[in-house]
C-alpha cells in the first residue's frame, strides 16, 4: 500500500476532529440522496417512454405504402426486406361517430383478416369480443372502451360512422351504419379516438376518403427511417408514410423532457458534490501541523495532494456507489412503493393517467452515465482542497502546531 493511500485511510478512520468528519459524512449523505433521486427519476422516465412506445407503436402503422395492395407484384418483392415482419391491406381516415346526439371525431382503421391478426396490441387488449369479429361481420365495428362509454354504447348497439366523401359539388357527409362487436383498452388517447372496421365495408374508392395502402409492421419501429430508405430503393415512385410523421414530435418531447430532468437533478448532485469541498477544507485546516511535519520529513507536494485527493475520492465514491445501488433497487420496486404511499395518504398519483402503476426501466447505460458524470464532479470537488493542502507553507503549519 502506498504511503499516500495509507495516510488517507488513517485520516478517514481517525476519531479525532469529529465535527469535520460529521460535515464530510453529511455531504456524502447528500450526494447519496442526489444520485438516488437522479437514478429513480431517469428510470421512471425510461419506463414511461417504453410504455408509450409499446402502446402507441403497437397500434399505429409503422410504415404505410400508399396506393398499393398486397396483391401487387412489386409489393411482393418486399418479402426480401428482413425488417418487415408483416404486411396487409390497410385504410386510415378521419370521420365522426354519432349515437343519441353525441358526436365524437375519430380516426378510422380499415383492416382485413390479416390485419386483425397482425394488430396484436389491440387484439390482446380487447375488453369485449375479438378484433377478428370486424371481418366476420362486414358491418361490425370495434371501438375504444373510453369512446364506447362516452357514446353510451353496449355490445350489439348500432352506431353511425360519418365520413366526408367527394361529390360533384365538392364533398358531402355519408353515413355508414355499424354494429358494435367489440371494445378495446390499450391505455393511451387512442382509446377515445380510434375505431376499426372491415376494409371492404367502405367501398372501392378508398383513396378519395383517406389513405389506402399496405401497412408494414417492422421488427424495430425505431429503425423506420433506414427501412424507408431501403424500401424506396425498390421503387422510388412509392409514397411512404411512417409513424414518425404523426408521433415523432411526441417521442422527441419525451426525450427532451428526460434530458431536462436529468440536467435539473444533476444540479442537485453537483451541489452535494461541491459540499464535500467544505468538509475537506475543514480536514485540511485541522491537519495543517500534520502536513507541515510530513513536508519537513521529505514528503513532496504531490504526495500531500494525493493524500487528500484520495480521501475525497473515497468518500465521494461511497456516496455514488450507495446512491446507485439504492436508486436501482428503489426504481425496480417504485410501483409497489407508490402504491403503498397511496394507501397511507389516501391519494392517487396516477389518477389522471392511463397507467395502473408507475412504470420503470433501469438501464445499465444510464447508470454508467450517472456514475461517470457524478464522479467527475466529485473529483473536481476533491481536487480543490487537495490542491490547497499541497500549496500550504510548512513553516506556517509548524508555527500553528
Amino acid at each position: 500500500m502506498s504511503t499516500a493511500r495509507w495516510i488517507a485511510l488513517r485520516y478517514l478512520s481517525s476519531r479525532k476532529r469529529q465535527f469535520a468528519a460529521f460535515i464530510t459524512w453529511v455531504s456524502v449523505a447528500g450526494l447519496t440522496l442526489g444520485v438516488l433521486v437522479l437514478t429513480v427519476v431517469v428510470s421512471v422516465m425510461n419506463g414511461f417512454d417504453a410504455e408509450l412506445k409499446t402502446r402507441i407503436l403497437g397500434t399505429v402503422p409503422h410504415l404505410l405504402l400508399l396506393g398499393k395492395s398486397t396483391a401487387d407484384e412489386d409489393v411482393k418483392r418486399l418479402a426480401n426486406e428482413p425488417a418487415v415482419v408483416q404486411k396487409f391491406n390497410f385504410f386510415v381516415g378521419a370521420g365522426m361517430v354519432t349515437r343519441n346526439s353525441r358526436v365524437n371525431p375519430v380516426s378510422i382503421y380499415g383492416i382485413d383478416e390479416s390485419g386483425a391478426t397482425a394488430l396484436g396490441q389491440i387484439a390482446n387488449n380487447m375488453t369485449y369480443g375479438e378484433l377478428v369479429d370486424v371481418t366476420r361481420n362486414k358491418r361490425g365495428i370495434v371501438l375504444g372502451s373510453a369512446l364506447a362509454t362516452h357514446l353510451g354504447l353496449l355490445p350489439g348497439d348500432s352506431v353511425a360512422l360519418v365520413i366526408l366523401e367527394p361529390s360533384e359539388s365538392g364533398v358531402r357527409p355519408k353515413i355508414h351504419r355499424y354494429e358494435l362487436v367489440g371494445t378495446f383498452e390499450i391505455g393511451v388517447e387512442l382509446d377515445a379516438s380510434l375505431v376499426l372496421i372491415d376494409i371492404g365495408s367502405l367501398g372501392r374508392n378508398l383513396d378519395s376518403i383517406g389513405s389506402f395502402g399496405v401497412r408494414l409492421t417492422l421488427d424495430d419501429p425505431l429503425d423506420v427511417v433506414a427501412v424507408s430508405a431501403r424500401i424506396a430503393e425498390v421503387n422510388p415512385e412509392w409514397e411512404l408514410l411512417s409513424w414518425s410523421d404523426n408521433y415523432g414530435a411526441l417521442f422527441q418531447a419525451v426525450r427532451l423532457e428526460k434530458a431536462m430532468m436529468f440536467l435539473i437533478l444533476l444540479m442537485v448532485v453537483a451541489v452535494a458534490a461541491f459540499s464535500i469541498v467544505s468538509g475537506q477544507m475543514m480536514v485540511v485546516n485541522d491537519k495543517r501541523s500534520d502536513i507541515a511535519i510530513l513536508r519537513t520529513m521529505g514528503a513532496s507536494a504531490s504526495t500531500i495532494m494525493k493524500v487528500f485527493l484520495l480521501q475525497g475520492v473515497i468518500v465521494s465514491g461511497i456516496g455514488i456507489t450507495v446512491g446507485l445501488l439504492c436508486g436501482a433497487v428503489l426504481a425496480n420496486y417504485i410501483g409497489g412503493v407508490i402504491a403503498t404511499l397511496e394507501g397511507w395518504f389516501g391519494i392517487q398519483v396516477l389518477d389522471v393517467y392511463y397507467f395502473v402503476e408507475v412504470p420503470s426501466v433501469v438501464r445499465v447505460s444510464d447508470l454508467l452515465v450517472i456514475a461517470i458524470v457524478s464522479s467527475i464532479l466529485c473529483l473536481f470537488s476533491a481536487w480543490l482542497p487537495a490542491h490547497r493542502a499541497a500549496l500550504m507553507n510548512p513553516v506556517e503549519g509548524l508555527h500553528s502546531a
